[in-house]
């Protein structure tokens, strides 16, 4: 998914459980701070919590 269909389907504020790895089942709950931006090997979206910056690959939509 690239940055402009990321920010049409998730507005600033969305809430996300970050997964790095999705093996492990646990994650932490984070919020988007901006829009996300296309880099040249991958999508990142600022989120409130270290890393502070997050590929979206990497997050899973709160239900």
């Amino acid at each position: 998914m690239k940055a402009e269909q990321f920010n049409q389907c998730y507005p600033v504020g969305a809430t996300f459980i970050y997964q790095p790895n999705r093996i492990l089942k646990n994650g932490t709950l984070i919020r988007t701070l901006d829009r996300a931006k296309d880099l040249t090997t991958c999508t990142v979206v600022e989120i409130n919590c270290a890393p502070y910056f997050a590929n979206i690959l990497w997050l899973t939509p709160k239900r």
